[in-house]
Order: C-alpha cells, then structure tokens, then sequence
C-alpha cells in the first residue's frame, strides 16, 4: 500500500472518483466525443490499474463512486453497488464506497442506500443531479431524505447530464462544441446543481430533516461565491427556522474536485469551515496527477498552515467518513 511517504503529501484521500460497472449500458461514455477514447479502461477499472496510478501519483485512497447518468436506471443499481463492495473488499485499505441510488424512484433508493450503509458498509452515496430532469425538493422524495436523515450518513450531489431542454438554455450563435461544452462541464451542470441545493432549501427539506448531510464537488458548484447574496436575497423566501447562511454551515460538505487554480480556495476560505472542505480529484475525468500537482500548488502558496493542509488532504475526510 501506498502510505505517500513523501514530505508534500503524508496521506491523500480522494472522495469524487469516478467508475463505470458493466452492468449497466456503457454507450453513454463510448458515444461521446469529449471523452477521450482511453478514458472507457479507466473508467471501468476498480483493480490494479487504478491502484498503480494511485500508487504513482501518492494518493492513499479513493471513495469509490459510479459515475454520472444513470439515476434513472431503476434495474442494475444492486448490482453496481454488490461490484463496489466487491472492489473495496479487495483492497479495503485503498477503497470505500459511495452508494449508487435509482433516483427516479424515491422509495427504492431509500431501500436501497439502507442496505448499501448496513450492509455493504458503504460511506455515503453519490447521486446525480437529478433524475431525467427531476428535481428531489418534492414531498415525493421525503421518504429519501427519511432515510438519509435516519443513517446518518452523508449524500454527494453531483452534476449530471443535462436533458435536452437544458441544453436547449445554451444554444446560440456559436459551433455545438461551445453549446455542448457550456451546458455541461464547463459551466451548465455546475450551476444547475447549485441551483438544486437552493431548490432544496426553498422546498423546505432542510426544514423536515435538519440533519442531513450534503456534500458538493468542484468547490462548492459556485455557492461559496454567491453565499452573502443568496443569503440577503432568500430572506424572502418563506419562514424558515433556519438561513440559508446556517444551512450552509450546518448542512453542507465540500470537495476540491476538478478545479484548477487557487481562486475557489481562497473564496472558500474566506466564508466556509475547514473542517467541511476535503479533497478529490475527479478522477479519470481528471488525472490524479493533476490533483496532485493542485495540492503542491496550494503548498507552495502558504494559503494553508500544516494542519490546514493535513485536514484537507485527509483529516477531514476521515472524521466525516468514520475512515480509520
């Protein structure tokens, strides 16, 4: 095992990285043009590959979690889920688990994150945005968020594909590269998924489970940025117990994932807890090399004291985590 001897780096755990089961269609990652053709083996590896280029790169673990578009498949959620805890049980000092959830169906993803944390020992689930355009604000999802509140275990909303209607939004005078970029990964899902945590907030969820826990990538999906005027403006909104400013607090985890440059920390530490910021790489979307040379920038910039950096290269995640 990797124990990331070096002085930089003395122990890295990632929590947004990505895999593919075969159980499910794979056409959805083969047909696009802004994969690379090398990204499919990656993708789908939960073994030794993965592990030699944790091993290169000095990163001691990774969360494991299945990778976007498929929250509405309600047929091969168990399966992909019995694969993960195969893979970790494989190399459990190298791997844990975020659930996958069939969240079109609220129920059945209650059932099914139940059994994946008492079971299976999984960390948390990762879900996608939402579920072919559905969003999990409504009283239909309440008994998901039942669920999540009860384990006590926490949920990563992560951006996923955008339907055809949202991409619709991002159609203009420009090539299909510049549309397709900007309503997925370059700017679209991002703030559609910020965008869902308002909805969250307005629909009132974080009133009827005060407790959940969620976690954000790519620093936050612009939150952090906005946070003071979302707050001025959401006063308005309705008689919550609580702000937008303490649900964030209170509520609300985050990565480091996929971002480069040293902006989003800075922002982020100005208006966020350390102890909510943990680190991931995005990974094969991004090379764990790239995190790695990310984290040797924050180093070099003294944003972060020794302890500051330890607690997001590791120490948050494994007291969030129960990780030992």
């Amino acid at each position: 095992m990797a124990t990331s001897n070096n002085h930089l780096f003395p122990r890295v755990i990632a929590l947004e990285e990505h895999w593919l089961s075969a159980a499910v269609d794979q056409s959805l990652y083969k047909e696009q043009d802004f994969f690379p053709s090398s990204l499919l083996g990656s993708l789908c590896d939960a073994g030794k590959g993965r592990i030699a280029a944790m091993d290169a790169a000095n990163i001691s673990m990774q969360i494991l979690s299945h990778t976007a578009g498929y929250a509405a498949d309600t047929v091969h959620y168990a399966e992909v889920n019995d694969e993960m805890a195969t893979a970790v049980a494989a190399n459990p000092t190298r791997f844990a688990a975020f659930a996958h959830l069939p969240m079109a169906d609220p129920q059945k993803a209650a059932e099914e994150f139940d059994r994946c944390i008492r079971k299976l020992g999984f960390k948390g689930a990762l879900i996608d945005n939402h579920a072919g355009g559905r969003y999990y604000e409504g009283p239909e999802y309440d008994i998901f968020w039942a669920a999540v509140q009860k384990l006590d275990k926490p949920i990563y909303l992560h951006p996923t594909m955008p339907t055809s209607k949202m991409r619709d939004w991002y159609k203009g005078n420009y090539g299909p590269q510049a549309e397709l970029s900007m309503s997925h990964f370059t700017f679209g899902w991002h703030s559609d998924t910020a965008t869902h945590i308002l909805r969250l907030y307005a629909g009132g969820v974080f009133e009827r489970f005060p407790k959940i826990k969620i976690v954000l990538g790519h620093f936050g999906e612009s939150l952090p940025f906005y946070l003071e005027r979302i707050q001025w403006f959401s006063q308005k909104w309705g008689s919550m117990s609580r702000s937008f400013e303490q649900v964030y607090a209170e509520n609300l985890w985050f990565t480091t994932s996929s971002l480069k440059g040293l902006a989003p920390l800075v922002c982020m530490l100005q208006n966020t807890k350390l102890d909510r910021i943990m680190f991931g790489v995005d990974y094969p979307f991004l090379q764990m090399k790239d995190g790695i040379d990310w984290l040797k920038q924050v180093r070099a910039s003294g944003l972060l004291d020794e302890e500051a950096y330890e607690m997001i290269t590791h120490g948050n995640a494994e007291s969030f985590l129960g990780i030992n």
